[in-house]
């Protein structure tokens, strides 16, 4: 299903598509219509930082990561991540 927003309406309510996008799905999780799982797909935000904008919204949802959703974020892997996932471990193993 495609739904069409004039850009006159996104203008004058300030929104982006992103915005938009996240308050449809915080508006379904508010009324029951969809879990944090589903909202999180439809907001296109990870189910952990979607967790973290409900908290972050007061809004009480049955979270499914409650301690992970209060971490921060941080920047601590210099380079590409998946360079870790990729890499051959056999050799550090063996010493």
């Amino acid at each position: 299903m495609n739904l069409t927003i004039p850009d006159e309406i996104l203008q004058a309510a300030q929104l982006s598509v992103v915005d938009i996008k996240r308050e449809l799905a915080l508006l379904f999780l508010q009324r029951k219509a969809l879990n944090v799982e589903q909202a999180s797909q439809l907001a296109d935000i990870h189910p952990i930082k979607f967790e973290q904008l409900l908290v972050q919204r007061q809004i009480s949802a049955p979270l499914k990561f409650t301690k992970l959703s209060k971490l921060q974020e941080r920047d601590c892997i210099i380079g590409d991540p998946e360079d870790l996932v990729h890499f051959d471990w056999a050799k550090e193993w063996n010493n």
